[in-house]
Parts: C-alpha cells; structure tokens; sequence
C-alpha cells in the first residue's frame, strides 16, 4: 500500500510539475510577444526632431524629409528644403511628388547628368520612362539607361565601382 501512495504522489508530483511548466512557457511566451509588440511601437513613426536643431545629421534630416510624405505631409515642404540645402538633391523629389510640380526635380536631375553624375542619369532616365513630371518619352529613357550603363561600366573597369551582393558600390579614393 505505501507503494501505491508513493507511486501516486509520484504523478502528483510530475502532473504539478508538469502543469507549471507548460504554464511557465505560456506565461514567458505572451511576455516575449507583447514585449516585442510595444517594442515595435515604442518611438513614433515620425519623430519630433526641431528643424532649426544645427545638430541634425544629413541622414536624420533625409529620414525626416522621406517620412513626412507620408507620416506629417504639413511638413515635406520645410524637411525636404532643409535636406536640399544639406546636399541631398533626391529631396526634390519628395517635393515633386507633394506638389505635383516636378520641375525643380527635373532642371536639377538634368543639370546633375549633364555633369555625369550616374544618380542623376538614372533618375532622369526613370522620369522619361515612368512619365511622371515630364511626357513619357521612351527612346530618351532608353538612350539615358544605356547612357548610365556604359559611365557605370566605365567606372566599374576603372575600379572606382565594384559589385557586392548584387550592389554597386563607390569605392572613396
């Protein structure tokens, strides 16, 4: 008899201990998950950043500039001026999209790939081929594509480009 005592206990004892740790792993679960869940949403899609902070970085200002079309479009104009100014000319094109205006984007982009510079022959080759400020106009799309093709080649035979993962990076001399 005291076997069977002991052999019951012995379940007791494992079902409790049992219990507790499927309840444990329950518990540490929801944990985990809600913790994950407010850490996603701890900072605000579009942080409050002063726009007259001299601190700012080109990077932080930029984000501002990208978010704001979407996230505070009151604010695109000012953001992406000041990015500009930075020396990010790609925030034209937030004001572009924002205004319906695109000219400013389109005399910088050409002004840029009259320079060669290959971000400005890329851009102004995606405007002629998506119509978007300008008339579709695809044979001037296509000759600014193999345009951009041939400068990146160039560049890449001169070693001041190389390929990593499917990217093109510019190697600072």
């Amino acid at each position: 008899m005291a076997v069977v005592k002991t052999y019951q206990f012995d379940i007791y004892k494992n079902f409790k201990f049992r219990w507790f740790n499927k309840m444990t792993k329950f518990v540490l679960s929801v944990l985990f998950l809600c913790s994950c869940f407010f850490y996603s949403y701890a900072s605000p899609l579009f942080p409050d950043h002063d726009i007259n902070d001299t601190t700012l970085s080109k990077n932080v200002v930029g984000m501002q500039c990208r978010k704001s079309l979407m996230y505070a479009p009151d604010k695109i104009e000012s953001w992406c001026e000041k990015s500009y100014k930075m020396g990010n000319w790609q925030a034209l094109q937030f004001i572009a999209l924002h205004t319906g205006d695109g000219s400013r984007y389109v005399a910088e982009a050409t002004r840029r790939a009259d320079n060669g510079e290959l971000s400005a022959i890329s851009s102004l080759a995606w405007i002629y081929h998506s119509g978007n400020f300008v008339p579709v106009d695809y044979p001037k799309a296509i000759s600014l594509y193999e345009e951009y093709i041939s400068k990146a080649n160039n560049q890449y035979k001169n070693k001041k480009m190389k390929h990593t993962r499917g990217f093109i990076q510019y190697i600072k001399s």
